[in-house]
């Protein structure tokens, strides 16, 4: 497990976020949050980076 940092201002946006009732189910807590957009941000990434490499 690593330890990251996050600016205090998008902490704060992240809080705003998970604690909207459509969202505080899906997001319990801001590790589980950054762990499933950095997550999809990374599989986008390589599908991205495959679709390059077939060009």
């Amino acid at each position: 497990m690593a330890v990251i940092r996050i600016d205090d201002e998008l902490y704060k946006k992240i809080i705003k976020f998970i604690k909207k009732e459509e969202n505080r189910f899906d997001f319990p807590s801001v590790k589980s949050f950054v762990d499933k957009i950095i997550y999809e941000k990374t599989k986008k990434l390589e599908k991205s980076s495959k679709t390059k490499q077939e060009l």
